[in-house]
């Protein structure tokens, strides 16, 4: 999947340093702006860096448990505020973002395996540095880094719970760093900035409970990649 993402990435790049480069410099003034908006459109790589507890050890019955990530979407607003020639202060929202990912149980006797599906829609507020380098003619390369703060507003901590059943929940508050890099494609009416993040979050999500599917587990800190096209 992340295979996938680079070709992508580099495509879109070949392609717009080509097409930038013909003609005048577009938008000369532009970053001289100290405050500026914009709107991003994102798809996302939805996975959970899982640790198995004590009792995963000892269950006899319960084999393994295994992740299936999904990919999602997302759209949101940006504003932007220069701080300096080469770095700006960014919030990316409110944005909301889908996600989905299933975790699959096996045991010992077949019958007993179960899915547990954990699905998301999330309110996020990202804030960010913005790191720039030097414009070249059209194009300008950037780094990226900050915080989020997501609230997940389909959590399902109050669901009902069975063997049959399984549920597994994360909470609600969820605090996540953010790291990546990006390219500014200025237009004549518009900048594109194709930009591939990678975020986690810093605190445990899980929400325990009495049954074996998350007392098989010690703690679930959800992470993301992503791929942005925003426009300003």
């Amino acid at each position: 999947m992340l295979l996938v993402y680079g070709r992508k990435v580099g495509f879109i790049v070949a392609m717009f340093m080509l097409l930038t480069k013909v003609g005048a410099q577009n938008r000369p003034q532009i970053d001289n702006r100290i405050l500026h908006f914009g709107f991003t459109l994102h798809t996302t790589y939805n996975l959970l860096q899982m640790n198995t507890s004590e009792e995963f050890l000892t269950n006899d019955s319960l084999l393994n448990i295994r992740q299936q990530p999904f990919a999602g979407f997302g759209l949101g607003a940006i504003i932007d505020l220069k701080m300096g020639e080469y770095m700006n202060l960014r919030f990316l929202g409110p944005t909301i973002s889908f996600a989905q990912r299933n975790l699959y149980y096996d045991f010992k006797n077949s019958q007993s395996n179960r899915r547990a599906s954990i699905e998301s829609v999330y309110l996020e507020f990202p804030l960010e540095i913005k790191i720039k380098s030097e414009r070249h003619w059209n194009t300008r390369f950037y780094f990226i880094g900050g915080f989020k703060y997501t609230y997940d507003l389909t959590s399902n901590v109050d669901a009902p719970r069975s063997l049959n059943d399984p549920v597994v929940a994360l909470g609600k508050n969820m605090y996540s760093y953010e790291i990546g890099i990006g390219m500014d494609l200025y237009f004549p009416m518009f900048n594109l900035s194709p930009e591939l993040k990678f975020s986690q979050s810093v605190n445990n999500m899980l929400v325990p409970d009495d049954f074996v599917y998350t007392k098989g587990l010690a703690s679930i800190f959800p992470r993301v990649f992503t791929l942005s096209f925003h426009f300003e």
